[in-house]
């Protein structure tokens, strides 16, 4: 019999998860002969412990509900074990950017079908310092709002609560800068930016074209730099992002690259990875190519 752990967030998605994931095992086990182990997480790194403990007790598949915060534990605590079991996304949080990119179906009936065919494809995860990350590190204006917002705000408004947020610290946002050291690869140069996001994928915070030229499997990681521009500048860049023509204007800059540093004295940078916070200056990101075995529809 095949051995599946379930682990998830009981306060995403405004508390869905739990509902979700136990829909999703009783479709499956009306047709299929396999065990379900569920946890729900309690504490912070809780998804990410568990799911070093499933990898290790030989479970044939972990399923992560919840949203990119718990993916985030839960690929941190498989690439901790030398057996890297196969997971499965079942998107059920206030952001679910990572199983929106690989179209991951989200209701519970689609989601079984796909966990029942089992097909699955190694992708790229990226890593800053010592930490994996899934989908995107950003630095710069922001990057503090997830950090802000709170449990009950994200229950009852849902992504909704980023944005009121942000309007709210757009005038400030909008007028800090940062001296920033990149090294691209072998290309060493400095800005002053708004803000830097690392992609893994097309897309991150609600925005599906934010990185037009990713692929999740090529072994590389986008970079996207916003340089220091006027309010003007800073519309018409917003603008364009619907549909990734920002990269073509002269104050954004775009690069693909395996290895990145990012260097800054300034202590205010917040630095974001998968929705965490990422630690301190410098940071040194690079990609794992196919690192992750991913089910997919």
């Amino acid at each position: 019999m095949k051995r599946y752990k379930v682990i998830y967030n009981p306060t995403s998605g405004k508390e869905e998860a739990a509902i979700k994931a136990f829909q999703m095992s009783r479709v499956i086990m009306e047709s299929e002969d396999i065990e379900f182990t569920f946890y729900a997480t309690k504490c912070k790194n809780d998804a990410m412990t568990k799911a070093k403990e499933a990898c290790n007790e030989g479970y044939d598949m972990i399923i992560s509900c919840g949203g990119d915060g718990t993916v985030h534990e839960v690929v941190n605590g498989i690439m901790q074990s030398e057996n890297k079991t196969k997971l499965a996304i079942m998107a059920s949080g206030t952001v679910n950017d990572f199983a929106e990119q690989l179209k991951i179906p989200r209701t519970y009936d689609k989601f079984a079908a796909m966990v029942k065919n089992a097909k699955s494809k190694k992708v790229d995860i990226g890593k800053i310092n010592d930490e994996y990350f899934v989908n995107v590190v950003c630095g710069g204006s922001f990057t503090n709002i997830p950090h802000t917002v709170t449990i009950e705000e994200k229950t009852l408004f849902g992504r909704y609560a980023y944005y009121f947020h942000a309007l709210f610290e757009l005038p400030e946002q909008l007028n800090k800068t940062y001296k920033i050291k990149y090294t691209v690869d072998e290309k060493v140069f400095e800005m002053n930016s708004h803000l830097f996001i690392i992609n893994n994928t097309l897309g991150a915070g609600g925005f599906k074209y934010l990185c037009p030229d990713a692929k999740v499997d090529d072994g590389l990681l986008d970079l996207v730099i916003f340089e220091k521009a006027t309010h003007a500048e800073l519309i018409q860049i917003f603008t364009k992002l619907f549909n990734g023509q920002h990269i073509k204007h002269n104050k954004v800059h775009y690069f693909q690259a395996k290895n990145i540093i990012i260097e800054s004295e300034d202590d205010s940078l917040v630095v974001d990875s998968d929705g965490e916070l990422a630690g301190k200056m410098p940071i040194y990101v690079t990609s794992d190519n196919k690192g992750l075995n991913i089910i997919i529809p």
